[in-house]
């Protein structure tokens, strides 16, 4: 009798502890559940790493355009360097260009990435009718004139002297004649000079030119790609016409062509403004808040162009040092 109440007992016992598995149905909800919760972590994840690309993308392309913007802007200033006076080294069409921009055009005998690096050393001895004459030294090789260099000569008031290039076929050291380091240079021609500048040029064809305009919604140098993204390029100019030096209405030009006729203009050049309207790519749901966009005298359409890009009117104000 004892032994078999503690079978018994013992049988409940043990049904007791026996517990029930996960049914299929509860399984199916759990993976459901997570599965939304993935999706929802994902789709967030997604989002914000698309926003992160495109401003970080944004923000190397507005680098870009400041580093660019400065490169232009250097490129203006040496607009004129050694050049005489009597050629114009700044000229610009007007709305022109891909979606009505300018066209600008800049001559100087020494660019950025021309190779010239802008040399220039001054006459230390007056010369009539010879072939030689006694210039600085600078003690510098990257400064100093070299035999096979094409040089020119301008007056301190950047008047032409004698030829517009002459070559330097031979150099010998000398001493000047209030003591000063010199060169004793060679040229190929005679020439009659007062102590006037000498400026190295790159190539016996004198000064160069690099043109910016648009193209395929690029900003150009010449036939390079100076500066991607780009849907407008305008060009402005303060001519100061009454030498008062105060800019004065109606003093604001948008080309240099009234200098065809009024060539007296050309040292009243004051300021270049340089307005550039770049358009960068946006996240997809981004849209632009204005249909236009006015710089100096044109209009872009924006809704034609496309309004899901970042528009940006980047300005820059600039003396033209060289003219």
């Amino acid at each position: 009798m004892n032994i078999r109440k503690y079978k018994i007992e013992l049988s409940i016992s043990k049904k007791s502890i026996v517990r029930p598995g996960i049914t299929l149905p509860e399984l199916l909800v759990a993976m459901f559940l997570v599965g939304i919760l993935m999706t929802s972590t994902f789709y967030v994840f997604s989002n914000f790493f698309k926003a992160s690309i495109s401003q970080e993308r944004y923000t190397l392309e507005q680098s870009d355009t400041q580093a660019g913007a400065q490169f232009l802007k250097w490129d203006i200033f040496m607009a004129g360097y050694g050049m005489p006076s009597s050629q114009l080294p700044i000229s610009s069409s007007d709305n022109t260009g891909e979606n009505s921009s300018d066209v600008l055009t800049l001559t100087s005998i020494s660019f950025g990435p021309s190779g010239n690096e802008g040399r220039w050393t001054y006459i230390i001895s007056l010369v009539s009718a010879t072939n030689q004459i006694l210039v600085r030294r600078w003690n510098d090789p990257d400064q100093d004139v070299a035999i096979n260099d094409y040089i020119t000569l301008l007056s301190p008031t950047k008047g032409q002297v004698g030829l517009e290039a002459y070559k330097v076929t031979n150099r010998q050291t000398a001493t000047g004649p209030a003591g000063e380091d010199a060169w004793l240079l060679t040229l190929d021609n005679n020439v009659s000079s007062a102590l006037n500048f000498v400026f190295v040029l790159g190539d016996s064809s004198g000064a160069q030119s690099v043109t910016y305009s648009i193209q395929n919604g690029n900003l150009m140098r010449d036939s390079t790609v100076f500066m991607p993204g780009v849907v407008d390029f305008q060009v402005a100019f303060w001519v100061d016409t009454d030498g008062d030096r105060i800019q004065d209405a109606g003093e604001i030009y948008n080309d240099l062509s009234l200098l065809a006729s009024n060539p007296q203009y050309r040292d009243n050049i004051k300021l270049a403004r340089i307005s550039i309207v770049t358009a960068s790519r946006a996240q997809e749901n981004y849209v632009f808040s204005k249909d236009t966009i006015t710089t100096e005298n044109n209009t872009i359409s924006t809704s034609a162009l496309g309004t899901n890009f970042r528009y940006d009117t980047w300005q820059s104000i600039m003396n033209p040092r060289n003219l």
